[in-house]
């Protein structure tokens, strides 16, 4: 055997490794000894420890599917969650450890929904379930199931994933529905365009024609308070503050957004832009809280009202009108509180499971990419029939 060591290949230690997994065990007991000196001598690294963790691993792949088929929300995903499993570098003690936990829970469902902003060691244990959680947020999704929900509802036997529930939320945490937003790349919107009813075309009228100006494909909170606002009649302002209210939030009370349009202040437009669309998305989700997830910083926490998140959470753009699909923000929570000298500033991508090849960042965000797209009443004093026209922001409308 070992005169015939440099005459292997890579291709031939693939093949044992095939043979390995294939073979009962007492096969396998023979063929250890058969390559054990050419384990001594190879220089082919990521081979050997392939080999050294088909050796190792005996028949743990069974072992996962059965230990992880008793789960109801895992057994559509058996074959991924194997996988990735099985290609971690984690020792065999890890995943054994793992498994042997699993049927009464992986993640501390206590500390998930206490409000606290927790990092995923405390969640689930350093190492090992860690990266593993992160690995699978980003695996489970599929259309309609966004990063997360899967991989917490197979973490823990009193979450389930509400995709085989009848209610709302995205997964439901001891019988409550809670909501799932996880930033991979960038954050999650609260925005449920199939129960929202919004008039975004009510809203365009208004604003062009109380202002005589065109208003763009996407009206910044800026330009509503310094361009289009100062342009509209103060005794017609609060009926277009109203048309736009009720045209974006339809679920709840939204006074106060319509008094902040009126005053023109920019961040209590988007402060109450946040608070209204955030009341809004949990009477029309049906849900009782959200818990938003960063995989890049490894953190999640969870809220229930709006005024719990001051200070612990960014946004993008908030827009007064825009597409539907961006009437609000993507949100997702600031910095890293107490970790963020551990875990980074959120800029940094969350690593593949360990042992498989290295992804560039744009493969990173391919997969991420896959995971996981009446017209207003005629209360208004009218003004000269206009034509919009191809311009910037504020244009004035064309008279005919």
């Amino acid at each position: 055997m070992l005169k015939c060591i440099n005459t292997f290949t890579m291709r031939d230690l693939l093949d044992i490794i095939n043979l390995l997994e294939a073979k009962d065990e007492g096969d396998v007991n023979s063929l250890k000894k058969a390559i054990a000196s050419l384990l001594k001598d190879t220089q082919e690294g990521t081979v050997l420890n392939q080999v050294l963790k088909v050796l190792q691993a005996g028949n743990i792949d069974e072992r996962i599917a059965k230990v992880v088929g008793t789960d109801s929300d895992a057994k559509n995903f058996i074959s991924q969650i194997t996988d990735a499993i099985i290609k971690s570098d984690a020792s065999i003690e890890q995943k054994n450890a793992f498994l042997e936990k699993f049927p009464k829970g992986i993640i501390d469902v206590g500390m998930l929904v206490d409000g606290g902003d927790h990092t995923f060691e405390e969640l689930v244990g350093p190492g090992f379930p860690t990266e593993l959680l992160k690995d699978l947020s980003v695996r489970l999704t599929s259309q309609g199931v966004g990063p997360g929900e899967v991989a917490l509802a197979i973490m823990s036997p009193k979450i389930k994933w509400s995709g085989r529930e009848v209610g709302g939320g995205d997964i439901l945490v001891n019988g409550k529905p809670v909501e799932v937003k996880t930033r991979v790349s960038s954050g999650g919107r609260w925005l449920n365009t199939r129960k929202s009813n919004m008039n975004l075309p009510a809203i365009k009228q208004a604003i062009e024609e109380a202002s005589g100006l065109e208003i763009p494909a996407r009206l910044s909170v800026d330009n509503w308070v310094n361009v289009y606002r100062p342009n509209i009649d103060p005794k017609v302002l609060p009926k277009v503050a109203q048309i736009i209210a009720d045209g974006v939030f339809t679920g709840v009370n939204n006074k106060a957004y319509k008094e902040a349009l009126m005053q023109g202040d920019t961040p209590d437009i988007i402060d109450e832009h946040l608070r209204t669309g955030y009341d809004n998305y949990k009477a029309l989700s049906g849900v009782e809280g959200l818990l938003l997830m960063d995989l890049p910083t490894e953190r999640a926490q969870y809220f229930t009202d709006y005024d719990d998140m001051a200070g612990l959470i960014k946004n993008d753009s908030v827009y007064i009108y825009a597409p539907e699909s961006e009437m609000m923000p993507k949100v997702s929570l600031a910095g890293g509180g107490s970790k963020a000298s551990a875990k980074g500033d959120g800029i940094e991508k969350p690593e593949k499971t360990k042992g498989e090849p290295k992804a560039s960042e744009k493969d990173f965000l391919d997969k991420s990419a896959q995971i996981a797209g009446k017209s207003a009443k005629k209360s208004l004093p009218p003004i000269k029939k206009a034509t919009p026209t191809v311009g910037d922001v504020g244009r004035k409308l064309r008279k005919v």
